[in-house]
């Protein structure tokens, strides 16, 4: 049924009768001759709206305000209330308000379909009204509610073949729905788990490499390209800090960058408790192979100015482009393109957190009391079985005001992304594990597997753990084969898999309290689940060994040093892969590290060989001895006497007399400049 209205009706209906709400986006003035709301006169063309109507009884509550404007039209609340106000007896309201209507909205029924093409089943209205007679004077509250929007996207909607917009919230793109499942104990479900269909290891494009070694396996990764942005960014930030301070400086280059970065490897292996140790004057704490590449100065100046990023061109808070980690951020985007371009992952993949030690002052360090590393900055790491570090995340805390809600679900798909369809076997802890995360990886052809917290929504409710004894299990699956397993141990462990057989069952070995061992039947879920959980681990521990352990207040250099680690343990899983060959952390390291700093060793051994050809300097300083070692048997001193036989040379056929005596033993020893019978005496 339709019925045709004018403008002036529409005018009453719109503007004079209907009641305001104080939450209401539609402002309104004292008067009703305001130029915003009433219509110019003359005769105009009709074009047909239609909008919905309901014949539902509770419409008082749930009805809608349409806001025309010029050539938009905006879903608002209900004005609507039990106790009724008139336009004309309330002032206009501020639209500061806009964003607590536009999230009450969601919860009113909906004005239009979610498709642009869904047609209006229900009883329809036609309104004879010409939409551009509308003047154009309210541009200030539309353009007040669109900067309140945020990031909402307005979808133009087409309605009756004029073009207008429609605020909704943003379209998914993925065409995933969650369902609600349904739990049972049916063993008569069939488990078709896709063969593994990709390729693993190190890409073709290792190949093409002249020698396979530890440094061009690592220059692969960290390339020139990596080289020329520290290099071009150091220069940068000096040439910007001389404009303040006026103080000049000598620019660097790529061959002084390689060295300082080959240094740096080698400290991790020869540890020391500052940098300037290495230089030290005191012989039990100077290391010559160091010292001798750079002075110390050098290093200090390099350490104190290598930057990644330009710091004059920084995003402000609150500004478009703003990024915490702006100051790493070129140098982490290439090498993650690098590691993602030269190996592919295997199928046994696991996501899991990595801690960067770091207690100074900065807002993206989290606190973790139970981990090893309790202060510091979290990445969400994606590593293989093999201990590749294929994809990362690094957390930098909430967005905006609220909390991020399902972290965990949308850290594992972010990461998990790039391997879709290819039928991998995905691990991780009870942090992700949820049972609509299980569902959505399972229609991207990933299997996942991972311990999971009973509280969880969507889980069937199991046996009591009372009821459990050790190696007793209780389990459930639904209709789309993901299954909840329950396992009584020394504590009850629960975990949910999208294509595990809850039936299967292996042993595993449990030692009681008297040192006897027993088998007890485990699920297989749980046994795989530990077999194959520990690849963050593997790279960690990997890392671990001989690491970049450099104390900063700068919070970069923490996450810049642990990134270079990082391609140093790639670098060594791909070289054992690509090469076959067994080496040690340690050497491998070593390696890298003499490569980096080859052009600067040849450089200043060959300034040296000529040094040594000019006349040596004469030391101005008194030489220094510790007066523990000066004075240790400090009562033996020689002394002058009468010519005596020597007490330690002197023999019946070769007879040497000597002038000195010790003053403690009274004896004659020979102390010549050829010959010390004194010292050697009181040695042996």
């Amino acid at each position: 049924m339709t019925s045709h209205l004018n403008i002036s009706e529409i005018c009453d209906v719109l503007f004079e009768e209907i009641p305001s709400d104080d939450n209401s986006i539609t402002s309104c003035d004292d008067s009703d001759n305001d130029n915003d709301y009433i219509p110019p006169s003359g005769d105009s063309k009709t074009k047909p709206i239609l909008f919905e109507s309901s014949d539902d009884e509770s419409d008082d509550e749930n009805s809608e305000i349409l806001n025309l404007d010029d050539r938009n039209i905006y879903l608002l609340p209900s004005p609507i209330k039990q106790k009724k106000y008139t336009r004309s007896s309330i002032r206009r309201k501020c639209v500061s308000k806009t964003t607590e209507v536009r999230s009450r909205t969601a919860t009113h029924r909906q004005l239009f379909s979610g498709s642009e093409n869904a047609s209006l089943n229900n009883e329809n209205v036609s309104l004879d009204f010409d939409f551009h007679s509308l003047p154009s004077t309210s541009s200030d509250l539309n353009n007040d509610y669109q900067s309140n929007s945020g990031s909402t996207p307005l979808r133009p909607v087409n309605i009756e073949g004029v073009e207008t917009e429609i605020e909704t919230q943003p379209i998914q793109q993925d065409d995933f729905q969650f369902l609600s499942p349904t739990w049972s104990k049916k063993n008569d479900i069939i488990f078709n788990v896709s063969p593994f269909s990709s390729p693993e290891g190190p890409t073709t494009l290792l190949n093409d490499l002249s020698m396979c070694t530890p440094t061009t396996i690592f220059k692969y990764l960290f390339t020139d390209e990596i080289f020329d942005q520290i290099v071009h960014h150091t220069n940068l930030y000096a040439y910007q800090k001389q404009l303040k301070t006026g103080k000049a400086f000598m620019r660097t280059n790529m061959s002084e960058i390689k060295c300082f970065i080959g240094m740096q490897l080698l400290m991790g292996i020869k540890k020391q408790c500052s940098y300037r140790d290495y230089w030290s004057s005191s012989p039990d704490l100077h290391d010559s192979y160091i010292s001798c590449l750079m002075p110390v100065n050098r290093f200090g100046w390099l350490l104190s100015h290598v930057h990644l990023n330009d710091n004059s061109l920084i995003p402000k808070k609150n500004q478009p482009g703003y990024d915490k980690l702006y100051k790493i951020r070129p140098f982490i985007q290439t090498l993650l393109n690098n590691f993602q371009r030269a190996y592919n992952p295997s199928k046994i993949i696991a996501i899991d957190e990595s801690m960067v030690k770091f207690t100074g002052r900065n807002s993206n360090k989290q606190y973790m009391p139970k981990k090893p590393i309790k202060r510091g900055f979290k990445i969400w790491c994606l590593v293989d079985k093999q201990g590749y570090l294929w994809n990362f995340e690094i957390y930098t805390g909430k967005v905006g005001e609220k909390a991020e809600k399902q972290l965990g679900a949308r850290v594992v798909k972010q990461l998990s992304q790039p391997l879709q369809g290819k039928n991998h076997c995905l691990f991780f802890d009870n942090y992700f594990t949820s049972y609509p995360l299980m569902t959505y990886q399972k229609s991207k052809n990933i299997n996942a597997c991972g311990t999971v917290n009973l509280t969880r929504k969507f889980l069937p409710a199991l046996k009591n753990d009372k009821h459990l004894t050790l190696g007793e299990y209780d389990w459930s699956i639904d209709e789309k084969s993901t299954s909840i397993v329950k396992w009584r141990d020394k504590r009850i462990v629960s975990l949910l898999s999208n294509f595990h057989n809850p039936t299967e069952t292996t042993q595993v070995q449990r030692r009681s309290k008297d040192g006897s061992t027993t088998m007890v039947s485990c699920p297989i879920v749980l046994s795989e689940y530990n077999k194959h959980m520990n690849c963050v681990d593997k790279f960690d521990q990997n890392k671990k060994s001989c690491q970049i352990d450099r104390k900063a207040k700068k919070w970069w250099h923490r996450l810049f040093f642990h990134f270079i680690d990082a391609a140093v343990v790639n670098s060594y899983v791909l070289y054992k892969l690509q090469s076959g060959m067994n080496i040690t952390m340690k050497n491998f390291r070593r390696e890298i590290s003499n490569d980096l700093v080859s052009k600067t060793l040849v450089e200043k051994r060959s300034i040296h060989n000529v040094s040594k050809e000019q006349t040596v300097a004469v030391k101005k300083h008194k030489p220094h001895v510790n007066s523990r070692i000066r004075f240790e048997q400090a009562a033996h001193q020689p002394k002058r006497g009468t010519r005596r036989r020597c007490a330690r040379c002197s023999t019946k056929e070769k007879e040497i007399r000597t002038e000195w005596i010790c003053s403690v033993c009274n004896v004659p020893l020979c102390l010549a400049k050829q010959k010390n019978c004194f010292a050697l005496y009181h040695n042996s």
